[in-house]
């Protein structure tokens, strides 16, 4: 019976989608304004960023970078599964600039998305 609860866990594990980074919506951004939000704003409201960097001039460039990957339901089948591994893949990146005085100067949001491997059904 042990056996049976173990096998439900890894297949819910495996279904389950992978994501890394901080996600920030476009709705998120819309806190912060130009010329006036600093960058203690930014990381107060979305923590820690995926990287960071200090200019000569003094001024600093913080990015939030995101990826998820969900697999295919086809991966899954057994046999066949292989033939059909893949996923939908979706990123995104904020950029932050701010002024030598942690002003906001400008943000900018970029997403992608895409799908790797085959698939039979329709999304």
């Amino acid at each position: 019976m042990n056996r049976v609860y173990v096998m439900i866990a890894v297949c819910g594990l495996m279904v389950a989608c992978v994501s890394t980074g901080v996600d920030v919506k476009p709705e998120q951004l819309a806190n912060f304004i130009p010329g006036f939000s600093t960058l203690g704003d930014v990381t107060g409201q979305l923590g820690t960023p995926t990287s960071q960097a200090t200019l000569s001039n003094g001024s600093a460039i913080l990015i939030y970078s995101f990826a998820t990957s969900k697999p295919h339901p086809e991966s899954f089948i057994p046999f066949i599964g292989p033939l059909f591994s893949g996923g939908e893949i979706r990123s995104s990146t904020v950029l932050f600039e701010f002024d030598e005085n942690d002003i906001l100067r400008s943000q900018r949001r970029t997403t992608s998305s895409g799908a790797s491997g085959l698939t039979v059904l329709p999304p």
